[in-house]
């Protein structure tokens, strides 16, 4: 999928305390003071491991809404929607760490950990964490060291550029480790109860909740064209109600977060089957090819064959 491109992705300059970049990873903090809302789309290639130090944060991700604050943290999978904004009842002032993690770096990085790598990460770790006390000392002690190393690389300390990255990649691997300890937890209790664990994060309230029941319907109805009109019927809305409302929550129309999550099908049916791109086209909705060609050419920056091409070899490549 295209990332979107920001080169601040979710601070503005002026509130940002720090920032690192290297290959494969970066990183910021930031405080407000203010009410910020993400408001425009947002979707990139990266993993993103989200920390609240300070406030209370709502994040949307994919179809449900999440409560961040202290003693939590969220990984983002790659490719998935997501948008934050002031958590109700609380005031705006927060405080966040936050780490973009690239492919190209730490896919392997992931591996020698016996994490099994970026997309295997992602999936299994996606979504919030609490940690413990002692957990989350270990975080703040980490996020010390690495804006530490950074201070120091920056006044020309005597560490080689090379064991500087090296140690960044190690304490951004240690957070993730910490997180992935943590979410376990979770998983093991969905195990343990043999059902979906709701945890306390998951805002399911209000126009939250509405929003995730529209977002979960169209999910399940890819194939179908489904008018505005329609979804507001069976949701009891008004049309204009429902556009304020999916817009505000996901930073998408409802007509953009369809057709993206109808690529997104058609990625993984161009991935993982040998269904001819015309079958894809109405499996997912589109029906005429050729407006399916040019939607999917825009949104991931590949035409549907050049994509397979593309997967295919890198499968290959890895073999």
């Amino acid at each position: 999928m295209a990332e979107h491109r920001d080169v601040n992705l979710h601070n503005s300059r002026l509130e940002l305390v720090f920032e690192k970049r290297i290959p494969g990873l970066r990183v910021s903090e930031a405080v407000r003071h203010h009410r910020f809302i993400m408001r425009s789309r947002h979707v990139h290639e990266t993993i993103e491991l989200h920390f609240i130090l300070e406030g209370q944060r709502l994040m949307f991700v994919d179809r449900e809404t999440y409560r961040l604050s202290p003693h939590s943290a969220i990984v983002v999978n790659h490719n998935l929607i997501h948008k934050t904004s002031t958590a109700p009842g609380f005031p705006p002032d927060h405080h966040n760490f936050i780490l973009q993690l690239d492919r190209s770096r730490f896919d392997q990085i992931l591996r020698v950990a016996g994490l099994r790598g970026f997309d295997d990460f992602g999936d299994r770790f996606n979504g919030v964490a609490t940690f413990n006390d002692s957990e989350w000392r270990l975080i703040l002690a980490v996020i010390a060291e690495f804006k530490a190393m950074c201070t120091e690389d920056k006044n020309g300390g005597t560490v080689s550029m090379e064991d500087a990255h090296a140690f960044l990649y190690l304490q951004a691997l240690e957070l993730a480790s910490i997180f992935a300890k943590a979410r376990r937890r979770l998983l093991h209790a969905e195990l343990e109860a043999n059902q979906k664990v709701v945890p306390e994060t998951v805002v399911k309230t209000g126009v939250h909740q509405k929003v995730h029941e529209v977002a979960l319907y169209l999910q399940t109805h890819i194939h179908e064209s489904v008018s505005l009109e329609e979804l507001a019927q069976r949701f009891f809305m008004s049309r204009s109600y429902l556009t304020r409302s999916f817009r505000n929550v996901t930073g998408f129309s409802v007509v953009e977060y369809m057709t993206y999550i109808r690529i997104q099908k058609a990625q993984q049916l161009l991935r993982e089957s040998d269904r001819s791109i015309t079958e894809i086209a109405d499996l997912c909705g589109f029906g005429n090819i050729t407006y399916f060609e040019k939607v999917f050419k825009t949104t991931t920056g590949h035409t549907p064959v050049q994509y397979r091409k593309t997967v295919d070899t890198s499968i290959k490549e890895k073999r």
